[in-house]
């Protein structure tokens, strides 16, 4: 009687029982457990189990078409910080090569406003000496044309050169002005940067400090 129990019992059971690991997952929101799965129910995820009934693995079910452009999107922005922080840091890294700390910039800074405000200066005076000279050339030629006289060539030449002088310091002027102002706001910019640098390793974003830090960090800009 034993040995009929016992073969009764083998024969119900099934084959999936003995196999070394079985996989577990959802036909119709039915759970169904073999010993294989079907491709198609494969991407659905499922369980594999051990002998014991144990899950040994847990396989996710296949990203749905939107969860895909959402992973694909946030990998986007995932490489583009990385490329910003890339960009970042080897900015950094040549700004370190210059300064090693703020004041640093600070003195580069005020050396290059006073080589920009002598050479200012250097180009006024060289504007009033040349006006200086176009006007007694112009009152020679004016003397010639009152005398009745036709003004030489080489009077109107004169003339022409230092007119052409005088504009190409003011255009001078200009430009260094331009140039001063520019330098102005990028040396602020080394400056606040290397104050950053202080705290945080070269690569780290503006964005991902925090505010209070941040604004510390304005209040003491050049």
């Amino acid at each position: 009687m034993r040995l009929v129990t016992g073969a009764l019992i083998l024969a119900l059971l099934s084959p999936v029982a003995f196999a070394a690991k079985v996989y577990r997952f959802k036909i119709d929101n039915q759970l169904v457990i073999k010993d294989h799965i079907p491709a198609e129910y494969a991407q659905l995820g499922y369980d594999i189990l051990n002998s014991q009934g144990m899950v040994v693995k847990r396989v996710q079910p296949a990203p749905t078409p939107e969860e895909l452009t959402q992973i694909a999107a946030q990998q986007a922005i995932t490489e583009a910080r990385l490329e910003r922080i890339r960009i970042r840091r080897e900015a950094d890294q040549a700004l370190l090569r210059v300064y090693s700390k703020p004041a640093d910039v600070e003195r580069a800074r005020q050396r290059n406003i006073d080589n920009i405000d002598g050479y200012i200066s250097l180009q006024q005076r060289r504007i009033v000496d040349l006006t200086e000279k176009l006007e007694r050339a112009q009152g020679r030629a004016a003397n010639q044309e009152r005398a009745g006289q036709e003004v030489p060539v080489d009077m109107r030449l004169e003339i022409a050169k230092l007119q052409n002088q005088i504009r190409e310091s003011h255009t001078n002027v200009k430009i260094r002005k331009a140039e001063k102002n520019e330098s102005t706001k990028g040396y602020a910019d080394d400056y606040a940067r290397m104050q950053i640098l202080l705290k945080y390793p070269p690569g780290t974003l503006e964005s991902e400090i925090p505010l209070e830090e941040e604004a510390e960090i304005s209040d003491s800009e050049i």
